[in-house]
C-alpha cells in the first residue's frame, strides 16, 4: 500500500520591523535633513585640466575587430576625426575614458571607422 504522508505546510514567519527602531530612523533623516538645509553650500571648484602623462592610447573599432595604437601627445576630443593610416581611413572620436590596460594612466580614445563614401552617384543617368 502505496500512500504520502502529507505534511502541513506552516506559513512562513511575518517579519514586521520594530517601531520604537522605525521612529529611531524617521528621526535620524528629519534632523539629517534640517542639518543639510542649515549647512553652508559647498563651493565647486573649477575642474584643473589633467597632467599630461605621456600620450595616450586610441581604441579603433572596425568590421575586422579592434585595435589598440599608441599615441603622442594629447588626446583628440570628442567627435574629432582623424586619419588613421596613408590609406586615408578616417575614424571618428566617440568618446574618452581611461585606458584599457591594466596599471596604464593613459586617457583612451574609443573611435570608430568611418566607411569611406565614393563618389556621389545617381541613378537616372
Amino acid at each position: 500500500m502505496w500512500f504520502r504522508l502529507r505534511r502541513r505546510r506552516q506559513p512562513p514567519p511575518v517579519l514586521l520591523p520594530s517601531l520604537d527602531r522605525l521612529s529611531e530612523l524617521v528621526e535620524r533623516v528629519v534632523g539629517l535633513l534640517a542639518q543639510a538645509a542649515t549647512a553652508p553650500e559647498a563651493t565647486v571648484e573649477p575642474e584643473t585640466p589633467r597632467e599630461h602623462i605621456g600620450g595616450h592610447v586610441l581604441f579603433v573599432a572596425s568590421t575586422a575587430g579592434y585595435r589598440l595604437l599608441d599615441r603622442d601627445g594629447v588626446p583628440p576630443a570628442r567627435g574629432d576625426a582623424l586619419v588613421l593610416d596613408g590609406a586615408g581611413a578616417v575614424a571618428v572620436v566617440l568618446r574618452l575614458g581611461p585606458s584599457p590596460l591594466p596599471g596604464d594612466r593613459r586617457r583612451c580614445a574609443f573611435v570608430e571607422r568611418q566607411e569611406r563614401v565614393g563618389p556621389e552617384r545617381s541613378f537616372d543617368g
